[in-house]
């Protein structure tokens, strides 16, 4: 009797796995039932606004978000220097750091050579307008010829010396020497270095300021190993402020750096900014996002493809109304297309524009989408 009994609980064990199995392995052997289409009339078709679509080949485009930062561009940075030696006697640029416009006056400099120079040309321009009055002859005429080349020759000088063309007018008008030469910023900027002050001496070609101009900004974007395949002199992208979310600028790559970062494992890429209204500053953060082709793929609109959260499935047209649930498996999604992995090939016909209602309707009749292949 106890043999009897174990037996049969060992049977039914049996039977308890076999079944458990069976259950698990359920949709395995749905696959080999001939799959069931579902099929709608034509003109309900029309009605739910379904239009079918071929799957085929095209250009394929991928997002890159790469990380960036704000730098002052290189080639706008400027140094103020003087052409001649003296003393500063006020400073107006008094801080790094300080904004100054273009023409704007940045100090007053005392030089004795720049008096000197004044004093000459004022001398020579007095002699040769005062022979302009005289009766001419043939040494009248040498003599006002020489005066005049002295005159120019002096004047020339004073540009040379980057005297403005209003200060030599204002020299000519009062007829007296400045004591104090103007010295102003050659363009818009910030104060990037500041290495004199108030009562200093300064020498021909000393570096009183470096000035960097706020006109055009650099974005440096660090490139991955991966994504460097992409990049090309030439890549346009947006880079977007981290603390202007909703601003994007139109950049494009002019220049990209011949070595990889060692810690990093990054490439960097210089992208050209205007900033004419002054909203990037240095050291600013962003992405810097671009769009680039990766190649020939098999891809189908977007909205030929349902997304249930657990997988993606399309309707294939069989012709006559006749419909294929079949789950696929995508790749990138750009410009409103899919790419397609597995599960479609090229000239496959699909439905698009009301997969909702189409699913709906499927189970409704217990029809299951057919696994990938």
């Amino acid at each position: 009797m106890e043999r009897t009994s174990g037996i049969k609980i060992y049977a039914l064990t049996l039977f308890a796995l076999f079944a458990l199995a069976l259950s698990a392995f359920a949709d395995e052997f749905d696959a080999f039932d001939e799959q069931k289409l579902l099929e709608i009339k034509p003109a309900i078709l029309q009605k739910m606004g379904v239009r079918l679509t071929k799957v085929k080949y095209g250009d394929s485009t991928k997002s890159i978000k790469l990380p960036g930062i704000v730098n002052t561009d290189e080639t706008s940075t400027f140094t103020v220097n003087t052409k001649f030696g003296g003393w500063i006697e006020r400073l107006y640029l008094d801080y790094t750091g300080k904004t100054v416009g273009r023409g704007a006056k940045i100090a007053e400099v005392y030089s004795p050579e720049m008096v000197a120079v004044q004093e000459e040309y004022l001398s020579f321009l007095r002699h040769a307008n005062g022979l302009k009055g005289q009766q001419q002859d043939a040494y009248s005429g040498v003599f006002a010829n020489d005066a005049n080349q002295l005159a120019a020759g002096a004047r020339a000088r004073l540009k040379y010396w980057d005297m403005s063309e209003a200060q030599i007018r204002e020299l000519e008008r009062t007829g007296k020497p400045r004591r104090t030469v103007s010295v102003y910023s050659p363009s818009n900027g910030y104060v990037l270095a500041k290495n004199v002050s108030a009562g200093m001496m300064v020498q021909p070609g000393m570096a009183l300021f470096t000035l960097a101009s706020t006109d055009r900004m650099w974005v440096i974007a660090d490139v991955y190993e991966e994504d460097m395949k992409f990049i090309r002199q030439g890549a346009t992208a947006k880079f977007t402020p981290a603390n202007q979310p909703d601003t994007a600028f139109d950049i494009r790559a002019d220049y990209i750096y011949p070595e990889m970062s060692p810690s990093s494992r990054t490439l960097k890429v210089r992208f050209p900014v205007n900033n004419r209204k002054n909203m990037l500053k240095p050291a600013m953060y962003g992405d810097v996002v671009l769009s680039v082709k990766s190649g020939k793929v098999l891809k189908v609109e977007e909205d030929a493809v349902m997304d249930d959260g657990r997988r993606k499935i399309v309707f294939v047209s069989k012709g006559a109304g006749k419909f294929e649930p079949r789950v696929i498996v995508t790749g990138a999604k750009a410009d409103g297309f899919y790419e397609i992995r597995r599960g479609l090939k090229a000239n496959d016909v699909v439905a698009r524009g009301a997969n909702f209602l189409l699913d709906s309707e499927a189970q409704l009749k217990g029809i299951k989408p057919a696994k990938v292949q």
